[in-house]
């Protein structure tokens, strides 16, 4: 993976949609740099027919060019021109545009079923995963931890026999060591409790955070409109203003939870 694939891997902006049209990706170098080992996908019009280029026709291309889409699937955020043969020239300009239109999965919680459990079973559970010792095949099974105790201590991914064991190298044994970003999101998942699905904040919760609608979210929330303190996260029906229609809808969520 480029340096550049690896730093947006790393702020979390993984689920791009990227679209080369064109058969001269065929004939150069830019195809493989880009997709070699690499976590972002980039979607190849590698049809021999000059003529009827599936993608090409589509998005009325003339030339070899780099689509990025948004989220969406079909919004085109940027059309790149390729008048070189490696991906060089474009890192500033995609990076950008990615970074501008798509949000960071590091600003979201970490899921254990689909990023952490993963790691295990690629790395860990050949020696990890049977009777005796500390078995990662599950999560309960992490939580309950082994010979030496809690292997995850929530909210201290520092002081967790787990992350100080794979960010040392010390495990998995031999030449396997998990990559930085997988030491990275394990210690993640730690500091956010290491909680079996991800946290989701309830609705309304996030004007005082404190694990709980009430009547307490209603009070600061009015303090914040008698004292005109617009908070993005308190302005409930996202109008850009802070009044009397954000409490009455607090107060439906109140009735309703």
């Amino acid at each position: 993976m480029s340096d550049f694939q690896e730093l947006l891997h790393e702020e979390g902006y993984e689920k791009v949609i990227i679209i080369g049209i064109g058969a001269d990706f065929l004939n150069d170098q830019f195809g493989e740099s880009f997709t070699e080992n690499s976590i972002l996908p980039l979607v190849l019009d590698t049809s021999p027919d000059y003529i009827n280029f599936v993608l090409r026709e589509q998005f009325g291309a003339t030339w070899k060019e780099l689509v990025i889409l948004a989220a969406d699937g079909s919004t085109v955020l940027d059309r790149i021109i390729m008048d070189f043969d490696t991906i060089e020239e474009y890192e500033q300009q995609i990076y950008d545009i990615i970074v501008e239109n798509y949000s960071s999965t590091s600003e979201e919680s970490v899921d254990y079923s689909t990023q952490i459990q993963p790691i295990f079973n690629s790395s860990c559970t050949n020696c990890h995963g049977g009777a005796g010792g500390l078995n990662l095949s599950t999560y309960d099974n992490v939580m309950n931890g082994g010979n030496s105790g809690d292997a995850v201590i929530p909210y201290d991914h520092s002081n967790s026999l787990l992350w100080q064991y794979v960010n040392s190298g010390f495990m998995p044994l031999g030449n396997n060591d998990l990559t930085n970003t997988q030491v990275n999101l394990i210690a993640q998942w730690i500091d956010e409790g290491a909680l079996s699905e991800p946290y989701e904040p309830l609705a309304g919760d996030n004007i005082n955070d404190d694990g709980a609608v009430n009547i307490l979210d209603i009070v600061q929330l009015a303090n914040m409109i008698l004292s005109d303190d617009y908070q993005e996260s308190a302005d409930l029906n996202g109008d850009g203003n802070l009044n009397i229609l954000d409490i009455v809808q607090l107060v439906n969520i109140i009735l309703n939870s």
